[in-house]
């Protein structure tokens, strides 16, 4: 299911339901969908650290990897 399937098929549907996609999505080895859909998550929840640690999973450029983990080290609580 498409980000955008899963958008239409829920009146409104949560972000961890978009996580939950992504996650499915980049375990099976479709990154850009599961990238697709933790953008629609960190728009909605920027401070969201899990959405950030999938999404340094995901990115095949160093630089934009380092950028999502130095964000989840300002975000945690143990950071």
């Amino acid at each position: 299911m498409e980000i955008a399937e899963l958008m239409m098929t829920s009146a409104n549907p949560t972000s961890e339901q978009a996580l939950d996609f992504a996650v499915t999505a980049i375990k099976r080895g479709d990154s850009s969908r599961g990238r697709a859909a933790l953008a629609w998550v960190l728009q909605r929840e920027p401070s969201n650290v899990v959405a950030w640690l999938w999404m340094a999973e995901c990115l095949p450029e160093s630089d934009a990897k380092q950028e999502c983990l130095r964000r989840v080290t300002a975000l945690s609580p143990f950071g």
